[in-house]
């Protein structure tokens, strides 16, 4: 039987299950730098189509409690603060399309968001580089590839998308508003 890496919208559906998202078929840093990345896209997606986009501090509230991320199967004291350091990433990288979009009159360059996730000896850590509105942006990982490590990091990022998909503003469990915006993840 052959594993195949989880697509964006197979990860976050997963973890809307209460399951995990088996990244066991990546195996190098480009497959990684992929996987993150469509999780990005997917996240930043999502911040524009809740009307979060721009507004730091709405991001924060909505994902920076790693307490929010519990209610998942996926999630443990790890994955949730890396949800949380993502959260935290955004809200700079949102902020500062905002405010680059308005200096130059143009349309905020959202997407032109690039994080590195720089792997050393003892765990790894996630950075935002400044918005390169030249570029589509995305995700790096570099130093050892380590797949336990990256999938740590992969479903923190699953588990941030999900939480964004599932927000709840019509006092429902989560359920019409995750199949309502589940669409919006590509």
């Amino acid at each position: 039987m052959t594993i195949s890496i989880p697509t964006t919208r197979e990860a976050v559906r997963a973890v809307w299950a209460q399951g995990v998202p088996d990244y066991r078929a990546v195996t190098d840093s480009a497959a990684a730098d992929r996987v993150l990345s469509g999780l990005l896209r997917a996240a930043l997606d999502l911040l524009i189509y809740r009307k979060l986009a721009g507004r730091r501090d709405a991001i924060h509230m909505v994902g920076g409690d790693s307490e929010g991320y519990r209610r998942y199967a996926a999630a443990n004291d790890r994955t949730a603060d890396g949800a949380v350091v993502l959260a935290h990433a955004l809200a700079e990288a949102t902020e500062e399309a905002r405010l680059f979009g308005e200096l130059f009159g143009v349309a905020p360059p959202f997407g032109s968001c690039r994080i590195v996730v720089l792997s050393v000896e003892d765990g790894c850590a996630v950075n935002r580089l400044e918005l390169d509105p030249e570029s589509r942006g995305g995700v790096s990982w570099y130093g050892r590839f380590d797949n336990a490590l990256f999938s740590e990091v992969a479903i923190g990022f699953a588990l941030f998308v999900t939480h964004l998909v599932a927000n709840v503003f019509d006092d429902d469990d989560g359920t019409e508003t995750f199949e309502e915006s589940f669409q919006y993840v590509v």
